[in-house]
C-alpha cells in the first residue's frame, strides 16, 4: 500500500505542478490580450478616430474657401458640404453601433468573470471546510475516538478496504486530470501564438495610421491652391 500510495502522490503532485504552470500560461495570456486590447481600442482607433476628424476637417475647408463660379458650382458646393456631413455622420453610427456590440460582448465577459470569481470563493470554502474537519481528525487522533489505542479489528479492516478503494479512485481521477491539463496547456501554446500575431498586426496597423497622418499633413498644404481646369484633365488621364 504504501508504495501504491508514493506513486500516486507523485502523479498527483505532478499534475499540480503542471496545473500551476497553465494557470501561469492563461494568466500570461490574459494580460497579452488585454495590452493588445488596450492598443487597439486606447491606441489604434483613438488615433484612426483622429485621423478621420482631420480629414473632414479639412474637407470641410476645401469646400469652404473653393472660390465657385456661377451658381451650378455653388449648388454642388452646398450639396456635396451636405453629403461629408452626412458621410462622417453615417460611418460614425455605424461605428457607434459595433462599438455597442463590443460594449455587450465585455459585459458578458465580465459576468463570466464574476461567475469564476464565485467559484473561486466557493473552492476557497471547501479548502476552508476540508482543513477544519482534518484539523478536528488530529484532535481525534491525539485524545478521541481514532486513536490507535483504542480501535478495535473491524475499524482496521475497514479502514485498510477504504484505502484500497480510494487509490483506485485516485489513479482514474489523476489519469483524467492528466489528460485535461495537457489539452489545457495545448490550447493556452495556441491562444498565445494567436495574441502574439495579434499584437504583430496592431503594430502594422498603428504604423499605417502615422503615415495616414503624414498624408493629411501633406494634403492640407495643398488645401486653398488653385488648380486649373486644364490641371484636372491631366489628372484624370494620368489614374
Amino acid at each position: 500500500m504504501k508504495l501504491k500510495i508514493q506513486a500516486l502522490s507523485a502523479k498527483i503532485m505532478d499534475n499540480k505542478a503542471l496545473l500551476a504552470q497553465s494557470r501561469a500560461n492563461i494568466e500570461q495570456n490574459r494580460l497579452l490580450v488585454l495590452s493588445n486590447y488596450v492598443a487597439a481600442m486606447l491606441g489604434n482607433q483613438q488615433l484612426a478616430l483622429h485621423n478621420m476628424d482631420d480629414i473632414f476637417a479639412s474637407r470641410a475647408t476645401i469646400l469652404e474657401v473653393f472660390d465657385f463660379e456661377g451658381d451650378e458650382q455653388a449648388r454642388y458646393v452646398e450639396a456635396a458640404k451636405a453629403r461629408s456631413e452626412l458621410d462622417l455622420l453615417g460611418h460614425t453610427a455605424n461605428l457607434n453601433r459595433q462599438n455597442l456590440a463590443l460594449n455587450e460582448k465585455m459585459i458578458e465577459l465580465n459576468q463570466q468573470l464574476i461567475a469564476i470569481n464565485q467559484e473561486v470563493m466557493q473552492l476557497n470554502q471547501d479548502m476552508l471546510e476540508f482543513n477544519e474537519e482534518n484539523l478536528s481528525s488530529n484532535s481525534e487522533l491525539i485524545s478521541g475516538a481514532l486513536n490507535p489505542q483504542i480501535v478495535d479489528a473491524e475499524t482496521v479492516t475497514d479502514l485498510i478496504a477504504e484505502n484500497e478503494k480510494s487509490v483506485t479512485e485516485l489513479e482514474t481521477l489523476a489519469d483524467e486530470n492528466r489528460q485535461t491539463v495537457v489539452d489545457l496547456l495545448k490550447k493556452s501554446k495556441e491562444n498565445r501564438a494567436t495574441a502574439l500575431n495579434n499584437s504583430s498586426q496592431i503594430a502594422e496597423r498603428k504604423q499605417q495610421l502615422y503615415d495616414n497622418r503624414d498624408d493629411i499633413a501633406e494634403m492640407r498644404q495643398a488645401v486653398g491652391k488653385k488648380v486649373s481646369y486644364a490641371e484636372l484633365i491631366v489628372g484624370d488621364l494620368e489614374e
